[in-house]
Parts: C-alpha cells; sequence; structure tokens
C-alpha cells in the first residue's frame, strides 16, 4: 500500500513538472500576440502609402505605434508575464524604421527580464 502511494505522488508531481512552461516559451507566446497585429497594422500602412512621401509615411507609422502601444492589451499581458520591453520595443521601432527584413533578430532574442 505505501508503494501504490508513493508511486501515486511521484506521478502527480512528475506531471505538474510537465505541466509547467519554461518562461521563455511565455515571452514568445505573449511576443506573438503582440507581434502579429502590429505587423499586420504596419504592413497595411506601408501598402497604403506607397504614393505618400517618406516623412508623411513615417509619421503614420510612428502615430499607429503610439496608438497601438496606449491601446493593445497585450502589452499589458507581456510585461505582466515578465518579458523584457526593451527587446519589444527595439523590434516595433525596427519595423517602422527600416524594411523589417533585418528586425527578426530582436524578436528571436525576447526573454525575461534580467
Amino acid at each position: 500500500m505505501i508503494k501504490f502511494l508513493f508511486a501515486f505522488i511521484s506521478l502527480l508531481s512528475f506531471d505538474t513538472l510537465l505541466a509547467k512552461e519554461t518562461e521563455n516559451k511565455i515571452c514568445f507566446k505573449r511576443g506573438v500576440e503582440v507581434i502579429l497585429p502590429y505587423e499586420h497594422g504596419i504592413s497595411l500602412i506601408k501598402k497604403a502609402g506607397k504614393e505618400l512621401p517618406v516623412n508623411n509615411l513615417k509619421d503614420e507609422l510612428r502615430n499607429f505605434k503610439n496608438k497601438f502601444e496606449l491601446n493593445f492589451y497585450g502589452l499589458n499581458l507581456y510585461e505582466s508575464a515578465g518579458c523584457s520591453k526593451s527587446r519589444l520595443t527595439e523590434y516595433l521601432d525596427c519595423l517602422i524604421e527600416t524594411d523589417g527584413k533585418d528586425c527578426k533578430i530582436y524578436y528571436s532574442q525576447m526573454r525575461l527580464v534580467d
């Protein structure tokens, strides 16, 4: 009976270890929740603003970023998970200021705050 009880308790503790996610996966998931809608909005603005002067397009993109940061609920979830906001900010800025091809390096480095 004691062996059965010990085996049962061991199985329960093993199951809870499997159920926990590592913090890096949490940051990755929360980052995706923020980045996908942001990238979609940026791409729509860039497609619609092809005829605009570069300065006007940059202003539109920066206005979108400011509104997104104020109104998007996923940013609070990202921060509350303890993830590094500086990497996310660098990635979001990179999408605005460049063509976005080299921005993935910031995304791949999203992690918990040290």
